[in-house]
């Protein structure tokens, strides 16, 4: 029997323990290669959902590597942005290693005569022919193209990495790499529990996660990462319209179209810095539809509208468990209603595959039923 996303978010606790317990076996060549090329920076390129888990990752980059860590698609890098690059490391990231924009990124590197690193959740793929490094994530198998493990295990090895980076140019004291070890520990701790809370508040109120209409994601920081990344496996599986904003932007415009029947779900990063606007943003929106949930160890609402875990991570490493709350999410909502379905022109659209986006066929099970 074929595994589905349910058990890939299983196997996520344990894919994010090894990365964590084998991190100098696995990030030793980035190192490596950062060093022998006298990098300033890093540039990472990236798309989809690993475009995502970089996305939740970068706060924790900048913070521990004290550097702005350029974060770009590939297709804006090489259609508007290639030259903006200068002695920074650039590290293109696709799970799959066929991801065609991903592919042309590189060449366009190695045409500028830029050393450049690919980073993958498989040995075999065609980045591999075109980096000057590849280095595999270790997320392991996962065939549904949904990704889920793939998120979370690469914003954990990019964790790790930045580390181990840190502390070969000592740009991190020992006691605060030992302080962002422990909390890498306890989110796979957490991650668990976050699964069986979704779960549970998906089972309470069904019909508010199975309805049509709109599901608005609102965050910030570095689960501004969580809320696009739910966003877009809500979008993709279900193929309910689900956007990610800013919880202060959705104020300036964005609530507008806003209904009683819209779902939003508002995600805290449980810092002073910014948790106590964005749970009075939460509670404010009540206003507009009861179906309104946060996922906060202090939400102002209910239980029953409140994704709760018994102990909370460092809110630079917290995406690592609260991912799995929306893809838990993601995954019962359709498997409640139209089980990836997409519209049948989307689907005649796919077929004729004029415009490719990955190098490889089958590379995952066909959830969509395209063929």
């Amino acid at each position: 029997m074929e595994k589905t996303m349910l058990d890939y978010i299983r196997e996520t606790p344990e894919t994010l323990l090894n990365i964590i317990d084998r991190r100098e076996e696995y990030t030793k060549q980035l190192v490596e290669f950062y060093r022998q090329n006298q990098c300033e920076g890093i540039c990472l390129i990236a798309s989809g959902s690993s475009y995502n888990g970089c996305l939740c990752t970068r706060p924790f980059m900048e913070e521990v590597l004290q550097t702005g860590i350029t974060l770009i698609t590939p297709f804006t890098f090489v259609h508007h942005e290639s030259a903006t690059i200068s002695n920074q490391m650039a590290m293109a990231v696709s799970q799959s290693g066929c991801s065609t924009n991903t592919l042309e990124a590189l060449s366009v590197l190695k045409q500028n005569g830029h050393s450049c690193v690919c980073l993958t959740g498989r040995d075999d793929c065609d980045a591999a022919k075109i980096a000057d490094l590849t280095v595999n994530w270790q997320v392991g198998e996962e065939k549904v193209g949904f990704v889920t493990k793939g998120v979370a295990s690469l914003a954990c090895f990019l964790m790790v990495f930045t580390l181990e980076l840190g502390k070969e140019l000592r740009l991190i004291q020992e006691d605060l790499y030992v302080y962002y070890l422990d909390e890498l520990y306890k989110s796979v701790k957490i991650h668990p529990e976050m699964q069986k809370k979704a779960e549970e508040i998906f089972k309470r109120n069904k019909n508010d996660f199975t309805g049509r209409n709109r599901v608005i994601l609102l965050s910030s920081g570095p689960n501004f990462g969580t809320a696009s990344e739910g966003a877009l496996k809500i979008a993709e599986t279900s193929c309910i319209t689900s956007i990610a904003y800013e919880a202060e932007e959705f104020l300036h415009g964005p609530l507008y179209p806003s209904t009683p029947d819209d779902m939003i779900i508002v995600i805290d990063n449980e810092n002073h810095s910014s948790s106590e606007r964005i749970l009075k943003i939460a509670d404010a929106l009540k206003d507009i539809t009861e179906k309104v949930y946060v996922l906060s160890e202090h939400s102002p609402l209910d239980e029953n509208h409140s994704f709760s875990t018994e102990m909370s991570a460092d809110a630079l490493v917290s995406p690592l468990y609260r991912l799995s709350c929306l893809q838990i999410l993601a995954y019962l909502m359709s498997e409640s209603t139209n089980r990836y379905e997409p519209h049948e022109n989307v689907k005649k659209f796919k077929k004729a595959n004029k415009v490719a986006s990955k190098s490889r066929d089958n590379l995952y099970l066909d959830l969509q039923k395209i063929k």
